[in-house]
Parts: C-alpha cells; structure tokens; sequence
C-alpha cells in the first residue's frame, strides 16, 4: 500500500515577490550539492542505504533525473501546481496567502514517497532564495501527518529558507519544530466534521 508523505511550504515574504517568484523559471537541484543532509534510507541497486552513503556517481544520476523533471516545469507557479495535484483528495491541498501576516503557505498532504520526488520538491521551494528579502524567511518539510498512530507521525526532513538567499536542512533536534508549523493545517485537511473546502489561490496570484 502507497503511504505517500505530506510536502509543505511556509513562506513569509511581500506579495510582489512572490508573484516574481512564482512567474519566474525553477531552479534545477544540481544547483545545491548538499542533498545528503536531508537523511533517510533509499533504494540503491537491490539494496536500500543511507542517503549520505551514496557514492558521487549515484548522486549526479539522481540530480539529472530531477533536473529532467524540473526542466519540464515552465516556471515555480506550474511546479507548485504539480505538487498539489499529488493530493489524494480535494482538501489534501492547500496554497493560500495572508496579506496580514504576508504568510505564504502550499503543500500536500499527500505528496510522494520517494527520493527523486523529495528532492524536487525541495529544488523547487529551494529557488524562492533570490526574491527572498534580507527580512523575510520560510521553512519547507517533508513530514508524515497521515499514516499510523499520532507517535508515528513524525518530520522525514525540513529545509530552513532565508534569510535572504540562504537555505539549508535543519538537523534532526530543530525538525520537530518545522513539522509542528504545519499542524494546524494538516488536522484541518483531516477533520471529517468540518468537511474543509479546497483552497487553492495560486492562480489567482497574480
């Protein structure tokens, strides 16, 4: 049985950047060469190891099968799109934005399962960096709020973005934190009393 985990985004910047940023080209994840620090165990040959040991030749294959994939995505609005269309049901996704708060947030509840997907999530949240101003931030996360008992569900990975252009993965005594941000909206998506409607704003971004 497929348990995909949840992809989400949070993004606190001013609506025109984010506008350019979602109109503007994705960034290919060949441009980072940290992908070992998001963790985790993956297929390799017949076997399953550690992300962080994959030789060199392995890791420049994964990166031109996301790059392939990225390639494809005409801009950062179009590759969100993509992401929320993993959603298994219509409230499983969410991409809204508070003038308020300038808060961005998208994801999934039901993203993927696999490396290559992970990886291009995270390229693409990951570009955000050149529009990000030197006050404003954001955090991505791969996190299981779906699956098995509330214990289980637990942060696979998260990236801290900003400020300005820098992005990084947190390690493992920070995830915790990351994941917990989404919570809210992930019990919301899952409520089966309040029957939550899709929100969806990415087009009307303009």
């Amino acid at each position: 049985m497929s348990e995909p985990i949840s992809a989400f985004v949070k993004l606190r910047i001013d609506r025109p950047r984010l506008v350019q940023w979602l109109d503007a080209p994705v960034a290919l994840a060949s441009r980072w060469t940290d992908w070992r620090d998001m963790g985790g165990q993956y297929a390799s040959g017949s076997d399953d190891k550690d992300l962080k040991d994959f030789s060199n030749v392995e890791m420049a294959a994964k990166m031109a099968e996301c790059d392939r994939i990225l390639r494809r995505c005409r801009d950062n609005r179009f590759a969100l799109k993509s992401v929320l269309r993993t959603a298994e049901a219509p409230q499983y996704k969410h991409a809204s934005y508070r003038t308020d708060t300038r808060d961005f947030v998208a994801g999934s509840l039901t993203y993927a399962e696999n490396l290559i997907n992970f990886i291009v999530f995270y390229a693409i949240v990951r570009g955000v960096g050149e529009f990000l101003a030197p006050d404003d931030y954001g955090v991505a996360v791969l996190h299981d709020f779906v699956w098995g008992a509330p214990e289980e569900h637990v942060t696979h990975s998260a990236v801290r973005l900003g400020p300005g252009a820098r992005s990084g993965f947190m390690h493992a005594d920070e995830m915790a934190s990351a994941g917990g941000a989404f919570q809210p909206i992930a019990d919301e998506m899952l409520s089966q009393e309040s029957k939550p409607p899709e929100i969806d704003e990415l087009d009307s971004l303009k």
